[in-house]
Order: structure tokens, then sequence, then C-alpha cells
């Protein structure tokens, strides 16, 4: 069944879109036997280079059960390890291993990919503008209730 794209409203293309984008990705990261969570976290590792699980799943906006059970899997697998916090024995960090970090590379690849196949069309200013508007929507939402139903936290100025 083929629908009008002119006529969904505006949620449901983002809705369409992301299912797409995400399909599309889920292809390309298969390739290197990781998933988007697994990319998403060695990236979040690159760029740090040691956080807690809960420091990650919060970053990521993962549940505990599905970063618990990516994390583990990770760690089976030889991505990641866990040491202890220097400053709170309590604590474990979660560190690249050389085999997490041996996948960056391909990371990048898949994303600079995927960045391309996105954009493909528009100007430099198109582009930056989208990413003004999904920062702004993402503020927009962080600002109304957290999935526990607090209060999340407050708006960025972005201007």
């Amino acid at each position: 069944m083929n629908c009008d794209v002119d006529h969904i409203p505006t949620f449901g293309m983002m809705g369409l879109v992301f299912h797409r984008m995400m399909n599309r990705a889920r292809s390309m990261y298969q390739e290197s036997d990781l998933n988007r969570s697994q990319a998403s976290i060695l990236f979040s590792l690159h760029q740090k280079s040691s956080m807690s699980q809960k420091e990650l799943a919060a970053l990521l906006n993962m549940t505990p059960p599905s970063i618990t059970s990516t994390i583990q899997k990770m760690e089976r697998s030889g991505y990641i390890t866990r040491k202890p916090d220097p400053s709170d024995q309590r604590v474990m960090r979660l560190e690249l291993t050389e085999k997490g970090e041996s996948c960056i590379q391909t990371v990048k690849r898949i994303a600079d990919q995927m960045e391309e196949v996105l954009f493909r069309g528009m100007s430099t200013e198109e582009k930056i503008l989208f990413r003004r508007l999904l920062l702004q929507i993402n503020d927009n939402l962080a600002v109304e209730k957290d999935e526990s139903g607090n209060k999340a936290t407050e708006r960025k100025d972005r201007s």
C-alpha cells in the first residue's frame, strides 16, 4: 500500500523517516557485527574514554535493563571492559578495549555514509538549519516530563 506522503502529518512523517533511517543503519552495522546501540556505546566511550554504566545510560537515553544487556554482550565480545573507579571502588568504569577502539573507524564511516544519504541534495545552510531544529525539538521534549513523570532537565539556550 502506498500513501501520499504530502498528506501525512509531520509527526507521522518523522516516524516514517526515522524507521527508514534505522533500517538503513541496521543493515550497514550488520556488516561489522554491530548494532546501533553498540555503535553508540563505542562512540560515546571513545569520546569520554571512561564512563559509569549509569552515566552512559543517561547520555544515550537507554533504560537500565537495555544498557545492562548490551554492555554484557559487548564485554563478552571483547569490545569493552569494566574497571573499578579509582575514587569510588563501588563504581565500575566502562572503557574500550583495543578491539573496541579498532571499531571506531567503522562506526565513523557508517555515520558519514548515513549523513551522505540523509542530506543528499541539501545545502550547507539547510543542514545547519535542520540540526538546529532537531536540537530545538530535543530540548522541547527534554523540558516535558521524563518517563518516570518527573520534570526533566531544563532547556539549554541555543540562540
